[in-house]
């Protein structure tokens, strides 16, 4: 079977204007051309698809049923084309895989620059501690403190993330400010077993040596929250610690530092709307470092 597009766009033309007069100007051809493209569609499918009379042409069985598939293929391509262009033009959605600290402390605060940059773009946050897989599709693009593994994925690193001890004032003039290596007597809120590597856990018990631990989560609000509330001395990114008048630093050491990782998958590579997007959160985290390394003296 010889059958070309271009024909079935002709048989389109005649079926919406019920002439070949009509689908010649809709085409902008002659007459002729129409009924030439016809022919050789009827040829190519082996079946009669018009049936001609004086004034208008009239349509076989054969030919509605050909319509109709080619109604499907015209929405289709138009929808191609749509997509096409909206990448063209940094349009479309992005979904941004992140911790919720991070989503809330970064993208969110920061999402009116992306917006007034590139007003047709959409921003997804999934937000959550899993990691999510970027080779199957279920994000366009992560950022986390681990990166993701996997030949197929683009992995650059977007700034480090420092984090430090924070409590209330309320509870330090309560039980005093306790000293790295002797936490007796106080309670420490910190993130549940995981969330933290071997390294960075043997430092932290090191530190809250004799502390109490009251409260163990994988949500930096709920930890930052017990704080505020004065339930003790919670482990907390710079960040969110040192930006809550709330909260005071529990002695100036930047208990560990971990790198940001910003992660796509490498067929992305090109995609206008994901370029913008890794941009701007790479221009975030430049535009944040004074926080994110806790250099910030606020909330003191």
């Amino acid at each position: 079977m010889d059958m070309r597009w271009d024909d079935l766009r002709y048989l389109l033309s005649v079926a919406r204007q019920g002439s070949l007069a009509g689908a010649a100007r809709e085409l902008r051809v002659d007459a002729t051309t129409v009924g030439r493209r016809l022919t050789a569609l009827e040829k190519a499918l082996g079946t009669r698809l018009v049936l001609r009379g004086s004034r208008t042409l009239g349509l076989t069985e054969d030919a509605e049923a050909v319509v109709a598939r080619a109604r499907e293929m015209e929405d289709s391509l138009r929808s191609l084309h749509d997509a096409v262009s909206a990448e063209a033009r940094v349009e479309g959605t992005v979904r941004i895989a992140a911790t919720e600290h991070l989503a809330q402390a970064l993208f969110a605060a920061h999402l009116g620059v992306l917006h007034a940059r590139h007003p047709g773009l959409n921003v997804e946050l999934l937000v959550g501690t899993e990691l999510v897989d970027l080779q199957r599709g279920d994000a366009d693009m992560a950022l986390r403190l681990v990166p993701p593994r996997g030949d197929a994925l683009v992995v650059r690193k977007v700034g480090e993330i420092a984090f430090a001890m924070y409590a209330s004032r309320g509870y330090l003039r309560r039980h005093g400010a306790p000293r790295p290596g002797d936490f007796k007597g106080h309670t420490v809120l910190v993130y549940r077993t995981g969330l933290t590597s071997g390294e960075e856990s043997e430092e932290l018990k090191r530190v809250t040596a004799g502390g109490r631990r009251l409260l163990q989560s994988n949500s930096t609000s709920a930890l930052r929250e017990a704080a505020a509330a004065g339930l003790g001395v919670a482990l907390l990114p710079c960040l969110t610690g040192g930006r809550d008048v709330r909260l005071t630093r529990v002695g100036a050491e930047v208990l560990a530092k971990r790198p940001l990782w910003l992660t796509f998958h490498k067929d992305l590579q090109r995609s206008l709307r994901v370029r913008a997007t890794a941009e701007w959160v790479a221009e975030v985290c430049r535009r944040e470092k004074a926080g994110l390394s806790g250099a910030e003296s606020r909330g003191r």
